[in-house]
């Protein structure tokens, strides 16, 4: 598998896919997709793009730190989950990050991720809240020092 900066028309099929199933495509775009300060990151397998991941420079203050930046559309196809596929993603972030300059990211987890995020270093902070229409969430945020 191989990790690199993607754009960000390449992630909106696998956040159609994966993130925002049924729902219509134009759903699939986030504010900010077209900034430059932000990093679209794909994995592929055999050259085809399986899983994605984006930074958005959103800021927000979270245990008295400043945090600059938000992982948003997480997914990796249904065919490659459990194939390390956004363990890749996760292993490619701290030193990417680091050429950036970026230390301090946060994320609003799927309850159903959140144990994915911890083991790469993430910590929750305050309660589970809903995000209408794609369902609970939890705040989530990390330092790679």
């Amino acid at each position: 598998m191989k990790v690199r900066e993607i754009s960000a028309q390449d992630t909106i099929q696998i956040r159609h896919e994966v993130l925002r199933k049924n729902k219509p495509i134009e759903t699939c775009s986030f504010i900010g997709d077209n900034l430059k300060s932000t990093y679209h990151i794909g994995v592929f397998f055999d050259a085809v793009l399986v899983g994605i991941c984006t930074l958005i420079k959103k800021e927000k203050a979270i245990q008295q730190k400043l945090f600059s930046y938000q992982l948003r559309g997480m997914a990796v196809l249904e065919a490659y989950q459990g194939q390390r596929a956004a363990r890749q993603l996760m292993e490619f972030l701290p030193e990417f990050l680091k050429t950036k300059e970026i230390s301090h990211i946060w994320c609003n987890a799927r309850l159903t991720a959140v144990s994915f995020y911890e083991k790469y270093g993430f910590e929750t902070d305050g309660i589970p809240f809903e995000i209408p229409e794609v369902g609970s969430h939890l705040l989530m945020y990390t330092i790679y020092e």
